[in-house]
C-alpha cells in the first residue's frame, strides 16, 4: 500500500474522465466524486459468472453474489460442524459401551475376592482339622 495515500486519503484519484469532452482532461475537477460513486456502485452491476461451489453458473450483481457464495460456504461450514459433533456423539457412546463390556466393576470382583477368600478359610481349616484327626489317630497306635 502507497504509504502517502495512507498518510493524506485526499490524494486518491476519484474523478472521473469524461472522454466526450475535448480535451477529455478538462473533465477532471478537484474535488469531483464520480469515480467514487461508480465505484461504490460497482457492486450493483449484473455481471455472469461461472459455476463455483454450490452456485450454478448465475448472472447477478457482485454484492448478491458475494453474499450468495459466502451464505454457501457458511451452510457448508454449519453442515460439518453438526457432522463433526454427530461423529463426536457417537465416538463417546462407542467408548462408553466398550467400557462397559471390558471394564473392571469393583463391587463384583470384591464379592468374588471375598467369596474366595471365604472358600479357602473354609479350605483350610478343613485340612487343619483332618490333621489333627490324624495326629490324634497316630497318637493312638
Amino acid at each position: 500500500m502507497d504509504q502517502s495515500l495512507v498518510s493524506n486519503p485526499m490524494k486518491l484519484a476519484l474523478g472521473k474522465l469524461d472522454l466526450s469532452t475535448a480535451p477529455p482532461a478538462a473533465s477532471l475537477r478537484p474535488g469531483d466524486g464520480r469515480g467514487a460513486l461508480a465505484l461504490a456502485g460497482s457492486g450493483d452491476i449484473a455481471t455472469g459468472f461461472s459455476a463455483a461451489g454450490e452456485l450454478g453458473a448465475v448472472v447477478m450483481t457482485v454484492s448478491r453474489y458475494a453474499a450468495e457464495f459466502g451464505g454457501s460456504i457458511g451452510r457448508r461450514a454449519q453442515a460439518a460442524d453438526t457432522r463433526k459433533q454427530s461423529a463426536d456423539s457417537v465416538a463417546t457412546e462407542a467408548n462408553a459401551r466398550r467400557q462397559s463390556v471390558e471394564g473392571v466393576n469393583l463391587d463384583e470382583e470384591l464379592v468374588r475376592l471375598t467369596t474366595y477368600q471365604q472358600a479357602f478359610n473354609a479350605s483350610a481349616r478343613m485340612v487343619q482339622a483332618a490333621k489333627e484327626l490324624f495326629d490324634v489317630l497316630s497318637n493312638m497306635i
